[in-house]
């Protein structure tokens, strides 16, 4: 008897110890006080649709919808907005409808006792209100108008005041000063609003300039309306290459590498879709192995000069270096491959050429000096022909060692920096009875020469060699040995 009375004591006593233990884990007041959603921001497509927040809250709780942003009020629902305390998670659906007016933001609160949480949910719109970067640039100098603007941030310089530029559609901007509210100077405070690269930011601003350059923000700080995450706005990084089978005179063969893309751009000339240049691009060096376009009246004037530096649309940005304040390197110039001057007929093909994918490494005084040069005498002896076709380019190996240099854009990818360059010209006459070739190489360093030489000139058959490339794949090839090997200085005006 005592044996059995022993065995049913320690049973008893098992049993209210598994039962004690498991009021213990169900019973949420016997848990830890939480309140903790499973995600901080939630992005619907501009469509509209659900989706869920999974919260632990180990007290009774309940949600609070704040509008911050956009012209539409009640436009999120919650199911459901408050709820028991819970030792187990809780699902909260979130949903809305089509946003057909402009972005709009709102803030969740969560509040369990003296805990809350925040969840920011976003939705873009058809953006009627924001003011374009182009139209911003376009807009006076005032410290009384101010521009709704939204874009991507690319690239932010300083932390503590604020200072970052960003994209959109139309071109780039720089930021000097953002604060998380309107205030008449920098109260420091854009470290509090945990913006990041990529972050898609809502702000206003005045329009102001510094040192004649354009810019936002200034004495009078721009101020902060909303921002959707970077890991909700992903940045595409998929290189696909144009079809190569063009028949333009100034296209080399095209052989790219698995780090290569082929493309090119179209530009207007009264109305009519005409080509302006393509290129073969590198994303490991990041710059163009060469670019190639026509060059005739059509394509040039004066005063369409937009320096316009911003972003290819046909490169992901991921590929392309960031370099809207140069390379931030004394004695290195943001050299363009296609020239600004050659293209000057309207502001839509000059924009192009300040695109960061025409940019390269290139000495500041060289660049200045003997290569503007052969760009001026390229663009002078264009006028004898109909057309100039030109293949322009960097060598990175010039010495045949295998390596080269490179240095940071601003922000801190490398980008090579070339040993020379090179450019191949071919005049052509509409009747067919003039092909005249020519070519160019020299380092990438200034010579203290401003003027080239007859002696400076090379046959395109000698820059094949030097290069790897065979220029013109679509002359004709009865004749292209003979016009590759040419080498007249005269024909040249030198």
């Amino acid at each position: 008897m005592r044996i059995i009375n022993s065995i049913v004591k320690t049973s008893v006593y098992a049993v209210a110890a598994i039962l004690a233990v498991t009021s213990c884990r169900t019973d949420p007041a016997n848990l830890p006080a939480e309140l903790t959603p499973d995600k901080n921001s939630v992005t619907f497509a501009r469509e509209g649709g659900e989706a869920v927040i999974t919260l632990d809250a180990t007290r009774d709780w309940e949600a609070e919808v704040e509008y911050v942003s956009g012209d539409t009020q009640g436009w999120l629902t919650l199911a459901p907005a408050s709820g028991a305390a819970s030792a187990e998670p809780v699902t909260v659906t979130l949903s809305t409808g089509s946003n057909d007016d402009a972005d709009r933001e709102a803030v969740i609160t969560f509040r369990a006792d003296f805990h809350e949480a925040e969840v920011r949910v976003s939705q873009p719109g058809l953006h009627p209100d924001y003011t374009s970067i182009e139209e911003f640039l376009d807009a006076p100098v005032s410290d009384e108008v101010w521009y709704e603007m939204r874009g991507t941030i690319f690239l932010i310089e300083n932390t503590t005041y604020g200072n970052f530029w960003i994209k959109d559609d139309t071109g780039i901007l720089y930021f000097y000063g953002l604060t998380a509210t309107q205030t008449e100077s920098n109260d420091q405070s854009f470290q509090s609003l945990g913006l990041e690269v990529g972050d898609v930011v809502v702000l206003r601003t005045l329009r102001a300039e510094h040192n004649g350059e354009p810019q936002g923000g200034g004495d009078i700080p721009a101020y902060y309306i909303s921002h959707s995450p970077a890991e909700d706005n992903p940045e595409d990084d998929i290189l696909i290459s144009d079809d190569p089978a063009q028949s333009w005179l100034e296209l080399p063969e095209v052989e790219s590498a698995d780090d290569e893309v082929f493309t090119f751009h179209h530009t207007e000339i009264d109305g009519v879709q005409v080509r302006n240049f393509s290129m073969l691009y590198s994303t490991s060096e990041r710059l163009a192995l060469w670019v190639a376009y026509p060059l005739c009246d059509a394509y040039m004037a004066t005063g369409n000069r937009t320096d316009a530096w911003g972003f290819d649309p046909k490169i992901p940005d991921v590929w392309e270096p960031v370099i809207p304040r140069s390379w931030g390197v004394d004695g290195y110039a943001r050299g363009h491959q296609i020239p600004s001057a050659a293209r000057n007929a309207n502001e839509e093909m000059n924009r192009q050429t300040f695109y960061f994918t025409n940019m390269t490494v290139q000495d500041y005084d060289f660049n200045s000096g003997l290569w503007a040069e052969v760009e001026q005498l390229e663009r002078d002896v264009a006028a004898g022909y109909d057309t100039l076709y030109v293949v322009t380019g960097p060598v990175l190996d010039a010495d045949g060692d295998g390596q080269w240099k490179h240095i940071y854009d601003n922000a801190g990818n490398t980008v090579a920096v070339p040993e020379g360059y090179f450019r191949v010209l071919l005049g052509v006459r509409s009747d067919g009875s003039a092909y005249h070739a020519v070519g160019f190489y020299y380092d990438n360093e200034d010579d203290g020469r401003t003027r080239p030489e007859a002696s400076d000139l090379r046959t395109v058959c000698d820059i094949e060699e030097l290069t790897g490339i065979t220029f013109f794949k679509n002359l004709d090839p009865e004749i292209a040995s003979e016009v590759k090997s040419q080498l007249d200085p005269g024909q040249w005006g030198l």
